[in-house]
This record gives structure tokens, sequence and C-alpha cells, in this order.
């Protein structure tokens, strides 16, 4: 039995690799800096039979014959510097994926924004029509999430291989699909022209039908026009491959949406909170237009996944607040970046956000910490309201909205 250690094992990414490994025959390990027994995610991953260590090199030892890290572990990682030490293979994610995938039949979903709710729905669609298909997702698909299964994953017994393709580190470019979707594509991780560049290289490497986001829309009771857009989109491509557009459609009623798009985390004193991973400009636009066209007046707050994408899409972000605020009002409250360790530069703060917007007119708030958050949401919110939460990798966030709901305090 082949024995896989897997660095960074509690991400999303990484977890879901870690499963399929499991399911797949593979003994697997992990480690992970973040690491808490109590943590929802490691207690499904010991419950699948997942061997967790300290990230200190303990977890690698003469029998470990692979380690699989992404490209957020850095070169000085212990574990890393471990299976240099031994020699050993070290595969990046998407090379693990795509072994995992082998030659069977592959459907990847790429795109700036989306692509995790549209391999969510094609995965759902495909399993309630009887194709028993595998599935890579980045987030939990919430029909399937149930302790002790996470839910961002399905190891299937046939052929067709359903996987979310991730382009921030150009990963997506190792898989060779039978056919794909690109949803839409904006400034994230690379300027316009190489992004561009990248998915028509993407698009040539797929064998057979690739579609790209058109912006129809079709009706799911998810929350979002995007979700509306990403249905039609998974809709056209299941009716190309030969299903049955009724039932693809029945599917899609019965599809409860992805973990942190766009969550309802609970009501409190008849204001809804809402928690979703929106991060980059495109996907936080989205969101609050969503929510502000279904419920009026938004509080939103939002936590910087990076000192680097903040910096860079620093423009692109005062605009998205000013044109939200100057539509709909609100509230508008910045955590400080989330800092996960490693070495970073901190050219931008999340001060230097907030000083933008309030020199824009807009009343944007820098809070401290949570407690601060939830003082100033206490103070702000009024029955009828959505508190919008945003931000990516923290995983305090949704911790946040559901305890917010739990100890709500009526000022």
């Amino acid at each position: 039995m082949r024995h896989v250690h897997f660095i960074g094992i509690g991400g999303v990414g990484m977890n879901g690799l870690a499963q399929l490994a499991a399911q797949s025959g593979y003994r697997v390990s992990g480690s992970d800096r973040a690491y808490s027994s109590d943590a929802w995610i490691f207690q499904c991953l010991k419950k699948a039979g997942i061997e967790l260590f300290a990230q200190d090199g303990s977890g690698i030892t003469s029998e470990t014959d692979a380690v699989v890290y992404s490209t957020a572990i850095e070169s000085d990682n212990p574990d890393l510097q471990q299976a240099a030490a031994r020699n050993l293979p070290r595969l990046h994610r998407s090379e693990f994926l795509k072994e995992l995938v082998g030659d069977r039949e592959l459907i990847a979903v790429a795109g700036t924004a989306g692509k995790t709710t549209t391999t969510g729905m094609l995965g759902w669609i495909f399993e309630s029509l009887g194709f028993d298909p595998s599935v890579y997702s980045g987030a939990a698909i919430l029909n399937w999430k149930k302790f002790p299964v996470p839910g961002n994953i399905r190891k299937g017994n046939s052929d067709l291989w359903i996987i979310e393709a991730d382009e921030s580190d150009k990963s997506f470019l190792n898989f060779h699909p039978a056919h794909s979707i690109i949803t839409n594509i904006s400034r994230d991780h690379y300027e316009l022209d190489e992004l561009n560049a990248m998915f028509n290289q993407f698009e040539a490497q797929t064998a057979g039908t690739t579609l790209r986001g058109s912006g129809k829309r079709i009706p799911v009771p998810t929350l979002g026009k995007h979700d509306e857009e990403n249905a039609a989109t998974a809709l056209e491509l299941c009716v190309k491959l030969g299903l049955n557009e009724t039932d693809v459609r029945k599917a899609l009623s019965a599809f409860k949406g992805i973990e942190r798009r766009l969550e309802i985390a609970g009501k409190t004193n008849e204001i809804t909170v809402i928690d979703d991973y929106a991060h980059n400009p495109a996907k936080m636009a989205s969101a609050l237009s969503s929510i502000a066209d279904r419920f009026g007046t938004v509080h939103a707050f939002w936590r910087p996944h990076g000192f680097g994408p903040l910096a860079q899409s620093l423009a692109d972000f005062t605009e998205v607040f000013s044109n939200h605020w100057k539509k709909s009002g609100g509230s508008i409250f910045i955590l400080p970046v989330y800092y996960a360790g490693g070495t970073v530069t901190r050219s931008v703060e999340s001060a230097d956000l907030v000083d933008r917007l309030n020199s824009a007119g807009v009343p944007a708030v820098a809070v401290a910490d949570y407690p601060a958050l939830k003082s100033e949401l206490e103070t702000a919110a009024r029955p009828g309201d959505a508190i919008l939460g945003m931000g990516a990798r923290d995983p305090q966030l949704p911790l946040f909205a559901r305890h917010l709901v739990k100890e709500w305090t009526t000022t």
C-alpha cells in the first residue's frame, strides 16, 4: 500500500485530495500548522483513517513513499525539508490529482469565479442521474456534507471524474480534459493578457467540448445571480453531452449550494447573517450585488486573505466597496489582513483600504478583531437587514458568522 503524506492537510484542496487518496486504497497521513483535535475537519479526517501529525517533520518516515504539497507551502517547511532530506518524491497537489484521475474521462471546470459552484452542480447532476462520478471540489457540496463526510469530494466507481481546476498557480494546465468549462475571466492572480493566454491554452488542451460562461441564467434555489449563471452553463454542458434537459433541471432544483458561497449562517432578530468565500474584486462585487438586491440594506465585513493580493488589487477593492455603498448604503467593516505565518511583504495594510474609502466619501471602518466587529454589527444592523461576511483562508470567518447568530446581543 503506497503511503502518501499531505502537507497542510487541513486546507480544503489538500484534505479533499487526502480523502480521495484514502478511498482509492492509499495509506494517508498529513500535517497542518493549524491542527486542532477539536476542529471539525480534522475529526472527519481521523474518522476516514487518516493519520495526523504536528508539522515538524515527524510524520515523514522511512515508510513514506511520496509527499504532496501546494503552492502555499514555503521551502523552509519542516515536512518539506524532511522529504528532501530523505530524497522522497515531492508532488504538487495538481500532479497527485492527475495521478488519481489517470486516463479516465475528465470534466474540468476553471475560471476566476464560480468554478467551485459549477463543479458542485455538475457533480450533483451526474450523481443524481446515476452516473456515479468521482468529484473534486474547492468547497463542500451541502447536499453531501454530513459528519464525518466533509462533502467536498465524492469517490465514485465509474470512469467519470469532475474536478475544479485552479488557475491561481497555473496548475490547471497540467490537465488535458475530455470536456471543460471556463466560467469567466477577470484579473485576480495575473494580469488579463496572461490570464487570457492561459485559458486559451487550457481550452486547446481540451479534447472535446469547452463552454465559456454566456451570462445566461436559469432559476435555482440558492442565493445569487451568479449561481443562476453557473447553473445555465452546467445545464448547457450536460445537454451537449446527451443528458436529458428535464432531468438536469430537476437535479438542479434540489441542489443545496456550496459551503461558504452565500451560505445563510442563520437569522437573529430578523437579521439574516450570510457567510461567503469572496476574496477578489469580481467575487466580492457579485456577492454584494446579489445580497443587496435580495435584502436591501447590507452590513458587509471583509478580511483580506493576504498582503500581496490586497496590494495588487487595492484600487479594485476600493472601487467595489465604493460602488456598493453608493448604491445600497449600509455599513462596511474591514478586518486586519489574515496572516498564517511565513515570509511576506507588508506594503499595504487594511487601514490603507479604509483610508482610501474614507477619502472617497465611503464611511468604512477598520475593526481590530472579531469582538470589536461583533459590537459594531450589533449597533448597526436592524430587523430586515442582512449581514454579509466575506473572505478566504481564515477558518474563524465561518465560525464567527455562526457565533454572531448564536450570541447576538441587542443594544
